[in-house]
């Protein structure tokens, strides 16, 4: 098993996880812009004593999210990359939020629409199927209302709905009428490094490294949100 760090800054929460042989340490605390005055700290914490060298990849979140607390992820993964010549690992926030809450309550039998609030009252979201024991997204990330997100939740029927994430409420309220099925709410979870960490353990393939400098934050405008899928660039 490689030794991989991870880390995401994208919201509220400051989020880190390592793993070493068969020891992994997590370390998850909501700190709401005061990410750049703990995260060495707690980059400490979840190295318990082992030397920093022994860093094989980073596991980087990216967002979408807060534009301060992309930055002080994605300035903390390449500075260490680079002074420890290894790759970094892009990770989708909302994905490492989504896989945080099915890991919360498994198993889930539901789609995930995973939330972030943004700027002016807008928001980030992604959809995934969590049926029958899958993980899948259905969606690239997007932000705002859209037709495109009122189409892709009303294309899940009957199926029940679970909204995660810092804007579930006000998403809710946006799309109580598209919503045929059961709803249900987790505004408290958040991106969590653990959760990436596992993924990228269990699925190496899907989750491609790149040189520490071509690391950037995922920035979603608008306009993404109208795009389909496939006309999206892929992304883990």
């Amino acid at each position: 098993m490689p030794a991989l760090l991870s880390l995401d800054t994208s919201t509220d929460a400051c989020s880190l996880a390592c793993v070493m042989g068969k020891h992994t340490v997590d370390c998850h605390k909501l700190l709401p812009r005061a990410h750049n005055r703990h995260i060495l700290a707690m980059l400490d914490e979840v190295m318990a004593g082992q030397a920093l060298t022994a860093i094989e990849g980073i596991i980087c979140g990216v967002g979408p999210g807060s534009f301060t607390g992309l930055r002080v992820a994605t300035g903390v993964a390449q500075g260490l990359a680079w002074s420890l010549n290894v790759p970094v690992i892009p990770f989708c926030s909302l994905m490492s939020q989504a896989l945080a809450a099915r890991d919360e309550e498994e198993p889930l039998d539901v789609y995930l629409l995973s939330t972030i609030a943004a700027q002016t009252g807008q928001f980030y979201w992604r959809l995934f199927d969590c049926r029958r024991g899958a993980f899948e997204p259905v969606t690239e990330p997007c932000m705002g209302m859209s037709e495109y997100l009122v189409a892709k939740v009303s294309e899940c029927g009957s199926q029940p709905v679970r909204i995660v994430g810092s804007a579930a409420a006000s998403v809710l309220q946006e799309l109580n009428a598209s919503l045929p099925g059961e709803t249900d709410l987790s505004p408290m979870v958040r991106p969590r490094a653990l959760a990436a960490l596992q993924y990228v353990l269990e699925n190496p393939g899907r989750c491609p490294s790149l040189p520490a400098e071509h690391l950037q934050p995922l920035y979603v405008q608008t306009d993404i949100g109208w795009k389909k899928l496939a006309e999206q660039p892929r992304r883990a």
